[in-house]
């Protein structure tokens, strides 16, 4: 070959260099791009981007299924933006439009109501150098990546995003039963019996699957609280009723309507009333004018001296608890003590109270204010676990009933 010839070859090999695109994986660092943002100005990201966590979100006006999705993830950005994590400053969507028409692309912007994205535009499409550089050949795409800069997913499912999300925060949403009757909306006496209920996630990713009794009672448990739900009822053929269903909790109270669809009914259940339907609510709550927060915690602590004192492992388990409070001058905590089935209900309301009492005056000596916590003692009157006074339960089940919940919220 001649040196004419080496020359043609060495530049057609650049050529398919320049414009091959990238293969990213788990692990790798995420490259830094430019990006065309809708207020006609250029912006450099480099990861990691301002200590955040961060979805790039690739997607087109014309593509139905990222349209799709871009609803879920400004539900999601809106929830997770500024949430508290154990390392990461928030969460940030940066949602990249593969398309070349920005009237379409601001029309969509507008009719989806993606305010809590920051947008920009790749108007060569798949030749852009974002994509380029993160590998994009169809849409929609996600990659998702790590205050550290680091590619922790690609194209996750949207509820897998916000487990993700969850895992990384300062608390881990709580899990519970979540309880309910089904019944008329008219006479809550009418109810329905042996119906097949399905629960979803907002995002209508199956949660679990279940049934309601001969007291139209229905129970799902290890439930993650802090998410909206969908709560289908099917095979309604033995209830026949012009009036809606209805969901009740367990003390009869009226939470919500249901509407008919496909041979049943669909409800939607936000998070602010899916805390309702917990065990918590068959008790009277003496603390009034408390809204539910929107930080749950459960610990399980040892304390010492007859409950007076917190073991050295208590305080490296409230740490997390004391660094947020500090942190956040607007947040307040209700601390509720719980014990097992061992001793009788006044021992065991003495002992809890106690044990509240012990957490707080911690809280105040590192600098809490006592303003901000409310404390008490549930005894064990809240059994995660049912168990009798004269032992069916081993010891790790009886511990499962030893545990304190922190509840933190905006005053």
């Amino acid at each position: 070959m001649n040196r004419k010839a080496c020359i043609i070859v060495l530049f057609a090999l650049l050529g398919l260099s320049i414009n091959a695109q990238t293969t990213l994986k788990v692990g790798d660092k995420a490259p830094a791009f430019l990006l065309n943002l809708q207020q006609n100005s250029i912006q450099s990201f480099s990861m990691p981007y301002l200590n955040r966590i961060v979805l790039i979100h690739f997607w087109s006006s014309s593509v139905s299924k990222s349209r799709a999705n871009n609803k879920f993830l400004n539900r999601i950005c809106g929830r997770y933006k500024n949430a508290m994590y154990r390392s990461a400053e928030g969460f940030e969507v940066i949602a990249v439009a593969v398309q070349s028409d920005k009237k379409a692309w601001n029309e969509a912007i507008t009719n989806d109501s993606l305010n809590n994205f920051i947008n920009g535009i790749a108007v060569k499409g798949y030749n852009d150098d974002v994509c380029k550089k993160f590998g994009v050949t169809q849409l929609p795409n996600d990659i998702m990546i790590d205050e550290n800069g680091t590619i922790i997913s690609i194209n996750p499912r949207i509820r897998d995003i916000e487990n993700i999300l969850d895992e990384r925060k300062n608390f881990i949403p709580v899990k519970k039963e979540v309880i309910g009757i089904l019944a008329q909306s008219s006479n809550k006496a009418e109810i329905a019996k042996f119906s097949k209920l399905y629960l979803f996630d907002a995002y209508w990713d199956s949660v679990s699957v279940g049934s309601t009794n001969d007291k139209g009672q229905f129970i799902f448990n290890d439930i993650k609280l802090n998410q909206d739900f969908y709560l289908k009822v099917d095979n309604q053929v033995d209830f026949i009723t012009s009036d809606p269903l209805a969901i009740y909790t367990s003390n009869g109270e009226f939470i919500l309507d249901g509407k008919n669809m496909d041979k049943g009914f669909v409800f939607y259940i936000p998070a602010n009333l899916s805390y309702k339907l917990t065990e918590d609510n068959k008790q009277d709550v003496t603390l009034t004018g408390i809204t539910v927060g929107n930080v749950n915690v459960t610990r399980q602590l040892i304390f010492k001296n007859n409950n007076a004192e917190l073991a050295p492992k208590d305080e490296i388990e409230v740490k997390q608890i004391v660094d947020i409070l500090t942190k956040n001058k607007n947040l307040q905590v209700n601390i509720f003590a719980h014990t097992d089935s061992k001793s009788d209900p006044k021992l065991a309301l003495e002992i809890t109270t106690k044990q509240a009492n012990t957490l707080k005056n911690y809280l105040v000596k590192k600098g809490i204010a006592a303003t901000r916590i409310k404390v008490e003692g549930k005894g064990n009157k809240e059994l995660r676990k049912t168990c009798k006074a004269d032992g069916d339960c081993d010891n790790e089940e009886h511990k499962i009933n030893r545990r304190v919940d922190f509840n933190i919220f905006k005053n």
